[in-house]
C-alpha cells in the first residue's frame, strides 16, 4: 500500500476543520482535509434556517457550557467576533445582524461554506471527500491513517468531526472513538438546543402551533432563560427550550413563567377586574387554549372577585410558576449539538494540542464545549479550528 505523507491530516471538513485546514496551511504546512461526506459544510449549510448564524455580537465565556466553561477562553480572545466579521468582510460576505446580536449571512450559507473551501484550496490543502477512515495509529510519534486502499502518514493530526447531532447530514460518534482509543476520557453525551418530550397525558400536550415569550428556570438552578417558547405535538420546544436544554438533566424540573412582564395577582386585585371570570381574564394575556390548559378547571369559571388569597395564590402559581418534568430532549436528529465529549482536562487550550499524545490536536464540538443557541457554537467551531491551525 502507497503511503502518501503531510505535516497535517485534518479528519472532519465542517467549520471547525477548514478554519484549522486554511490557517496550517498559510504556515507552509502540507495538509489533507479527510471527511465521509460527499462535500464540505454540510452542517453549516443547514443552520440559521440557511443562512448560517455564524457569531453573535455578545460572545462571552459564560455563553458557553462544560465540565470547565473556561477552557474556550483563550480561543474566544484569539478570535473575536470582530474577527469573524473582518473574516468574513474579506470575503465581500454580506451579513445582517437580528435580535439578541445573532449574525447571519445576508444570503445564504453557501457563501460561507464556498468560501472556507475556496481559501483552504487556494492555501493548498488537499481534500479526500467520500473516504471512510478505518484506522488511525501512532507510530514512532508519526500519525497513520488508513482509508480503504489508501494510507497517509502525517506528524500532526486534527480531530475536528464534530458530534452526533444532526446524523442526517453525516454526523457520527468517530471523533469519539478516535479520542478513546489515543487514551483521552468522553465527558457523557447527551442531545442539546433540543426540544422537550413531555409524558403521556400532560396537560401542556396538543397545544402545537402556540408561540410565546415567557421565562424558563430549572427548579434549584440559578440560570433563567427569557425566549419564546414554542409548543410542539411531542411538546416544547423554541428557542427558551432549546436554550434550556443545555443545562438540563434527567429528571431536572422546569419553571415556566407564561408572562413574565405582568404579575397576574396584581391584575386580580384590580376592582374593575373583579367582574370577570378567571378563565375570561387570563385569555386576556394568554392564548384561550393555554389559558384553559394551565387554569385548575374547579377555578376557571368563577368571578375574580370571588376568590380568597389561596386561590389568588394558586392561579399565579399556574402561570408564573408553572412545572413541567419532561420525559428527555428530543433526539440527536432534531438536536443542533451535543453536550459532553472530549474532556477539556486533557487538552491545552493554548494550542488545542493533547496533553496525553504529542501532535494530536481536537477542536470544535467534539470537545466538551457547548454554546448557546445564537451563533455560539459556530463562533467556537471556527475560533478553536484557528487555535490549532495556527499551532500544528
Amino acid at each position: 500500500m502507497s503511503e502518501d505523507y503531510f505535516d497535517v491530516i485534518i479528519v472532519g471538513a465542517g467549520a471547525s476543520g477548514l478554519m484549522a485546514a486554511i490557517h496550517a496551511a498559510k504556515r507552509g504546512r502540507q495538509t489533507l482535509v479527510i471527511d465521509h461526506a460527499d462535500r464540505a459544510g454540510k452542517k453549516m449549510l443547514l443552520s440559521g434556517g440557511g443562512k448560517c448564524n455564524i457569531t453573535n455580537r455578545h460572545i462571552s465565556v459564560a455563553d458557553y457550557f462544560g465540565a470547565d466553561n473556561t477552557f474556550c477562553k483563550p480561543a474566544l480572545k484569539r478570535f473575536s467576533t470582530k474577527s469573524v466579521l473582518h473574516f468574513l468582510q474579506e470575503a465581500f460576505i454580506k451579513t445582517e445582524e437580528r435580535e439578541r446580536g445573532r449574525i447571519f449571512c445576508k444570503n445564504s450559507a453557501n457563501e460561507i461554506v464556498n468560501f472556507l473551501v475556496c481559501s483552504a484550496e487556494q492555501s493548498g490543502v488537499h481534500f479526500l471527500m467520500n473516504a471512510k477512515m478505518l484506522e488511525a495509529r501512532c507510530e514512532n510519534n508519526v500519525f497513520i491513517i488508513k482509508s480503504k486502499e489508501l494510507q497517509f502518514v502525517a506528524n500532526h493530526l486534527l480531530i475536528a468531526t464534530g458530534g452526533l447531532a444532526c446524523p442526517q447530514v453525516g454526523a457520527t460518534g468517530i471523533g469519539y472513538e478516535i479520542a478513546q482509543q489515543f487514551g483521552h476520557s468522553i465527558i457523557p453525551l447527551k442531545p442539546a438546543l433540543a426540544g422537550f418530550i413531555l409524558p403521556n397525558l400532560h396537560p401542556l400536550l396538543n397545544l402545537q402551533g402556540i408561540s410565546l415569550p415567557v421565562q424558563l428556570q430549572i427548579k434549584g438552578k440559578n440560570k433563567t432563560i427569557e425566549e419564546p417558547l414554542l409548543f410542539t405535538h411531542q411538546g416544547i420546544s423554541g428557542p427558551a427550550a432549546l436554550q434550556v436544554s443545555c443545562f438540563w438533566e434527567k429528571g431536572d424540573t422546569i419553571l415556566i413563567d407564561f408572562l413574565p412582564a405582568d404579575d397576574v395577582v396584581l391584575q386580580m386585585h384590580y376592582p374593575e377586574n373583579g367582574k370577570y371570570q378567571v378563565n375570561k381574564l387570563i385569555t386576556g394575556f394568554l392564548p384561550e387554549r393555554l389559558a384553559r390548559a394551565l387554569i385548575p378547571e374547579y377555578l376557571s369559571g368563577r368571578k375574580v372577585a370571588e376568590l380568597c388569597k389561596a386561590d389568588r395564590k394558586t392561579i399565579a402559581g399556574h402561570i408564573h410558576s408553572y412545572p413541567v418534568t419532561p420525559d428527555d430532549v428530543e433526539s440527536y436528529t432534531k438536536a443542533e449539538v451535543t453536550t459532553g465529549g472530549v474532556s477539556t482536562c486533557e487538552i491545552n487550550p493554548q494550542s488545542m494540542e493533547s496533553l496525553l499524545l504529542k501532535g494530536l490536536f481536537f477542536s470544535g464540538e467534539v470537545i466538551d464545549i457547548t454554546g448557546k443557541l445564537g451563533g455560539y457554537n459556530i463562533h467556537w467551531a471556527l475560533a478553536s479550528g484557528v487555535v490549532a491551525g495556527q499551532n500544528m
